[in-house]
């Protein structure tokens, strides 16, 4: 580490990271979704990210299987079971997105804008956009992995379009008829959602109904924790993502050789270490490396010291998991208009 030079670099990646400027041109989405997902991690991975080593290691988890047994009548002295328990084995597929910028030193040398100050606002649109890039990949998610099976109660389950619909004559009940339906299918307690802005409208105006009103709605949400979503599609009536809390989660997972820190900037591999996420407070991998290039073309110059970098996040999404073929824990629900 000659002269300091990636303890400087590093520095100044903290201050990029962390510093808040700009508000109106940067802004951006609570990305309400990625959040709650990440309120599961503990619940769904537990210790499995330090188990996985490398990117080719497979990840499996070995589960035990549910299986119904019809009782019996009577005691036996001889008593004999019909069978031994069940086990399954699910994977988990990790995913990836990155993103790359540079920074040009001499550039920097002749802006108003320092080479940190360049650094920040490159580091701001990168992570905005890897954020953007992520709660569309969460929601995309949701809704190829919601719930193919499921049994129907006050509300019908559509095993075509694999969703529970609610009638607009009961429009005043959605979220009474959502418990209703969860519990028909044997989850209890309280239950996550993912909502596009009517619903959260509705859940908005059914908490405001309260016990002064004549028509008093509020007592349906206990036990619902919403969160909106305006990345979600607007449907007319409106629609949301369901499941228990604790069964669906993020996590996110890092390389050895970041983790540990290796390299230096000015070598041939560059460096090789972690950042904090500013907004979710993951680690994301990050390597920078340097080199001469001729940047005469673009306000630099023909000998110009170029630093690359490149931010990674490396997560994995995950239900708690089923052996019942095309189950999930995450259910959908419509809101009809007409």
């Amino acid at each position: 580490m000659a002269n300091f030079t990636d303890s400087q670099l590093l520095a100044a990646v903290a201050r990029a990271s962390n510093k808040i400027q700009d508000s109106g041109e940067f802004r951006d989405y609570e990305h309400s979704a990625v959040k709650l997902l990440l309120m599961g991690e503990n619940d769904v991975f537990r210790d499995l990210n330090a188990m996985k080593q490398s990117d080719d290691q497979p990840t499996k988890v070995d589960l035990n299987k549910k299986v119904y047994t019809a009782s019996g009548s009577a005691k036996d002295a001889a008593h004999s079971a019909a069978a031994f328990g069940d086990s399954f084995v699910k994977d988990i597929t990790y995913l990836r997105k990155t993103q790359t910028f540079k920074v040009s030193n001499k550039q920097a040398d002749g802006n108003r804008l320092t080479y940190d100050s360049i650094l920040h606002y490159e580091m701001k649109n990168k992570l905005q956009s890897l954020y953007l890039d992520l709660s569309t990949e969460i929601v995309a998610w949701l809704n190829t992995n919601r719930t193919q099976v499921a049994d129907s109660s006050i509300l019908t389950f559509d095993g075509v379009n694999f969703k529970f619909d609610n009638s607009l004559a009961d429009l005043n009940l959605f979220f009474e008829y959502l418990k209703s339906s969860m519990k028909k299918n044997k989850y209890n307690t309280t239950y996550d959602i993912v909502g596009d802005q009517r619903i959260a409208s509705l859940y908005r105006q059914l908490a405001a109904n309260g016990r002064t009103n004549a028509d008093n709605t509020e007592f349906q949400l206990p036990g619902i924790n919403l969160v909106e979503e305006p990345q979600m599609a607007i449907v007319d009536g409106g629609q949301c993502f369901a499941w228990q809390r604790g069964m669906v989660g993020m996590t996110t997972w890092n390389e050895l050789l970041n983790r540990r820190g290796s390299g230096s900037v000015g070598n041939n591999e560059g460096l090789f270490t972690t950042m904090v996420d500013p907004v979710f407070g993951f680690l994301l991998d990050l390597h920078v490396k340097r080199n001469i290039v001729d940047t005469s073309g673009a306000s630099g110059n023909v000998q110009d010291i170029v630093d690359e970098y490149e931010i990674a996040i490396t997560y994995a999404l995950e239900g708690t998991w089923e052996s019942t073929a095309d189950a999930s824990h995450i259910f959908k629900f419509l809101q009809a208009d007409s």
